[in-house]
Parts: C-alpha cells; structure tokens; sequence
C-alpha cells in the first residue's frame, strides 16, 4: 500500500502523485521515459528498469484512488529532440497499460521535454494539452514557462505543476546522507500552488533545502521559502517537513 496524505479536503498526496477527488484525477509529472538510453549515449550504462517502477507505481496509485482519469504534468519522455527508439517502444506501452490495462483515460499537458511526441499522441487518441489545462478552478501545468496570461483568471484556485524535481536532502550527526522526493506547497499571484515530485525513479530532483537556483521560472519568482514541503518516500511514509525556510536554516551548507 502506498502512502498517503490529504491536505485538504479533496485533495491528497498518493505515491508521488496528487489526486483530486472532484475530478476523478491522479496528477503525476516528469516520467521522463528513454533517460538510460540518454545516458547509455553518454556512455553510462544502466538497465532500462525504470519504464516497469513507473508502470507499478501508477498501478497502486490509480488502484488505491480509484481514479478514472491520469494526467501528465509534462516530460512524458526524456530527449528533447526526436523520439528515440527506446521512447516510442516505452511510451506507448506505458500508455496502452494506463488506457486499456487500468481502464483509464490519460491527458498529457507539454513539458519541455515532449518535442516530436504528438505523432504517438494522436495515434492513441491521447489529448496534449498546451500549455496547460484548466478544469474547475485547477490548472495543470508543466511549469517550465511563466504562467499564461490568457487563461489565468479569478476562477483559477489551484496550480498543478512539475518541472522542477523537488528532493529534500538529509544528512544525520555521523554524515550518514539521505535524498528524499518532495511535494511542495505553497502561494503564487493569491493562488495555491502544488509542486509535484518527479515520479522517474531516476530524476532525484532539485534540493530544496539547500539548492536556491531552482528551474522553474515561476517557483523563482514565488516566495519558495513561504512553500511547505512534503518528502515522500514510497515505503516508509509521506513526511510534513514544515516551510522551506526552517529547512534552509537547518541545513549547514558546510554539511553539503
């Protein structure tokens, strides 16, 4: 059984997803599927596992929700340019597993990363939206460009985003270190944000605590020390760190 917390009423962190109860939706972000053929270019070798750790993770979070709809927050596939082999084959299984395996309807709004994917797209009758979704006061978007706009008007409540990977990372009195996946929370322009940890069990994400040049150009101009933050870990728990300015403060950056 995954972890889970609500924090709100409708709202809850499930796995490394959120799931919005009035909408039937679990958000995930950054898949970033074909990354091990991207290193083995880079001559890393690593097996190409993390396609099955994404398609089981998915399967407990849609099985524990109930949800009926998926929506990816952007990066569905890792190379910015053309589709790589291993993209195509991985993604489309992926994908046919969430639409006919769990019954499903999946949704993916475009990440930086999600170039030349449309042709399989259309061909699975999958909607991308861009740059963003906007269903009953939410909004799902990727997070790699400032916020449009058109498009973002008083009934927008809640922001969805990913892009930015956000980890905590922990280091305890005998330099024992520890990296965890985080979910952060916090306000932008008078509306909620939620940030959304990578769910590519490859991408260990942006350091919080202790990073401050963050990706996102609207987490940088966001008060990202006013965000909450949630680290998740899928076996022991999901974790309410508090603001991110404490967690500044305890982290000696000597420590790092």
């Amino acid at each position: 059984m995954l972890p889970s917390l609500s924090i709100s009423k409708g709202i809850e962190i499930v796995g490394l997803g959120v799931y919005i109860a009035k909408l039937g939706v679990l958000a995930v972000a950054d898949l970033h599927i074909g990354y091990e053929e991207a290193l083995a270019e880079e001559g890393v070798y690593i097996p190409p596992v993390q396609s099955t750790e994404i398609r089981s993770v998915l399967e407990s979070m849609v099985g524990e929700t109930g949800a009926s709809r998926v929506v990816i927050l952007g990066d569905v596939k890792h190379e910015f340019g053309d589709v790589t082999r291993q993209e195509w084959r991985e993604t489309g299984e992926l994908l046919s597993f969430l639409k006919e395996g769990l019954g499903v309807s999946v949704e993916v709004v475009r990440g930086n990363h999600d170039n030349y994917l449309i042709a399989l797209l259309k061909k699975m009758n999958i909607p991308l939206r861009d740059p963003y979704l906007l269903e009953e006061g939410i909004m799902f978007i990727h997070g790699h460009k400032p916020l449009p706009v058109e498009g973002f008007a008083e009934d927008v409540e809640v922001i969805l985003m990913g892009h930015e990977h956000p980890a905590i990372a922990l280091r305890d009195e005998v330099g024992a270190r520890l990296k965890l996946k985080a979910l952060l929370e916090g306000q932008y322009m008078d509306k909620r944000v939620i940030v959304l940890p990578a769910l590519s069990p490859l991408m260990p994400g942006t350091e919080v605590n202790v990073e401050r040049n963050l990706l996102s150009p609207i987490l940088r101009e966001a008060d990202i020390e006013s965000f909450k933050a949630y680290a998740v870990d899928l076996e022991a728990g999901v974790f309410d760190f508090g603001l991110i300015k404490y967690l500044r403060l305890a982290s000696s950056p000597s420590l790092y």
